[in-house]
């Protein structure tokens, strides 16, 4: 496998380009390519169930990663791999992770399209900011969530201690000591001290932060994970370099972030989709990724519950599964907010749809992930529920469009006007950290019409 040195020597020995020449190589690229192999987005199979039409989507990919490669920002060269390099990699990718201690520790393991096995469920409340007062509550809510077999935090407002976290400033890495050991803390008031946390800072953008961060002594467990994300579309920088040169040598997870932009450069769905494999590509030979969080994103509704954003990440994450063993986390962005009908039902959509693909499911973000305190671990539950319910059912993918698109009939119409919903402070008990009665009624509600569709809650719920 091709050497970390070597990918350093690439970045600054590269093919000079601009990145604006890169950025429209992208799109020209992924046009070109996306025409050769016949890829096309089919509105009525919103979870497609011809192998011929994934494999070829990978096919696809493989071509677009060797043309296109990977633009280092700092250098304004390109990384080039070839094929050779390119499968010899994804043959040594891990097929499995264990996370966390003693009786809370799981296991990771690669999913096949259709398995029936359980998706292995990261709970998550991705970039939404809380503050100090109930950044604690929020882990609390998705840690203690039973089928959370790891779990991350939210982030921080702009404020830690009345001063402002910054950047590159004194207090990003005060902010990213905090984080973590909050999210430690979380773990051990659940009960649940040993419980995995799948990346262990989200206050921290520069490495030297996240390098600080991450030690036993403020609640790092040895294999807990830490994020190193990509930038739209197959970029890189020198801090993410250094946060992977860091992290090779230790005993953390490395995972890989990547949020390809379905409008952007790769096009719509069908070039996106073959962008965001593309990225896992990268994130195996200039990462060294052991694990991915996949977050596709329409770039106008900042979701990926659309019917569009349902067939590309079930197209992508089919394609990982059936032509490698890659670990593979599809996360769930979701355009309503927390207690609100439309977010429980697009939490089960994007559930099932993951599922059925082969994913593993890391949940979730409300609210177009941008409102602050309005994301709970009720929606992750949602997610993991309708997942797990699915896997145990053997539903088949042409089952699952079949619902997908009886769960649409109930949403899409509504997205450019999703309802913000409520405040973490409205919808839990902060002093218990559970949900409100009225959110479990809701949920209940909506779970029970879905159930009557054919997701069949009662074959692992009560």
């Amino acid at each position: 496998m091709i050497a970390f040195w070597d990918v350093l020597k690439r970045s600054e020995n590269g093919k000079l380009m601009e990145e604006r020449e890169f950025d429209l190589l992208v799109g020209k690229t992924a046009k070109k390519i996306i025409k050769k192999y016949d890829i096309k987005f089919n509105p009525e199979e919103i979870i497609p169930s011809d192998d011929s039409l994934i494999d070829r989507l990978f096919d696809a990919a493989v071509d677009f990663f060797l043309d296109v490669g990977v633009y280092s920002i700092d250098t304004g060269r390109v990384i080039k791999f070839n094929r050779e390099e390119l499968f010899e990699s994804l043959e040594a990718g891990t097929d499995q992770i264990v996370w966390g201690e003693g009786r809370d520790q799981r296991t990771m393991f690669n999913r096949r399209v259709e398995d029936p096995r359980p998706p292995f469920c990261n709970f998550t409340l991705v970039g939404t900011p809380f503050p100090e007062d109930q950044f604690l509550q929020a882990c609390m809510s998705v840690a203690k969530e039973r089928l959370a077999d790891c779990f991350s935090g939210p982030s921080l407002l702009n404020t830690l201690g009345g001063i402002e976290v910054r950047s590159g400033s004194p207090a990003e890495i005060e902010a990213a000591i905090y984080d973590i050991g909050k999210r430690r803390e979380a773990a051990c008031r659940v009960g649940h001290p040993g419980k995995g946390i799948y990346t262990m800072v989200s206050a921290a953008e520069k490495a030297d932060a996240m390098i600080a961060a991450a030690r036993p002594e403020f609640g790092a467990l040895p294999r807990d994970g830490i994020l190193c994300g990509g930038i739209a579309e197959m970029k890189v920088d020198n801090d993410r370099m250094k946060k992977i040169s860091f992290l090779r040598r230790t005993t953390y997870a490395t995972g890989g972030l990547f949020g390809p932009l379905m409008g952007g450069y790769a096009g719509g769905p069908e070039g996106t989709s073959m962008v965001l494999i593309a990225h896992n590509f990268l994130g195996r030979l200039v990462f060294e990724n052991e694990y991915t969080a996949n977050f596709p994103i329409d770039i106008h509704q900042v979701c990926n519950t659309t019917r569009q954003m349902l067939w590309l990440v079930s197209t992508a994450h089919q394609a990982l599964a059936r032509n490698t063993h890659l670990l593979h986390f599809d996360s769930t962005f979701i355009a309503a907010g927390p207690c609100t009908e439309m977010a429980c039902y697009e939490a089960i959509a994007h559930g099932v749809a993951s599922t059925v693909s082969g994913a593993n499911l890391a949940p979730a973000a409300t609210a177009r992930n941008k409102y602050p305190e309005r994301c709970t671990g009720m929606e992750g539950r949602m997610v993991a529920e309708a997942g797990h319910t699915a896997a145990r059912m053997g539903m088949s993918r042409k089952e699952a469009n079949v619902l997908i698109k009886k769960i649409l009939s109930k949403y899409e119409d509504r997205i450019n006007d999703a309802p913000i919903g409520k405040k973490f402070s409205e919808c839990y008990d902060l002093e218990r950290v559970e949900p409100t009665r009225e959110y479990l009624d809701l949920y209940s509600r909506v779970k029970k019409e879905v159930g009557s569709w054919g997701l069949d809650y009662s074959i692992h719920f009560h």
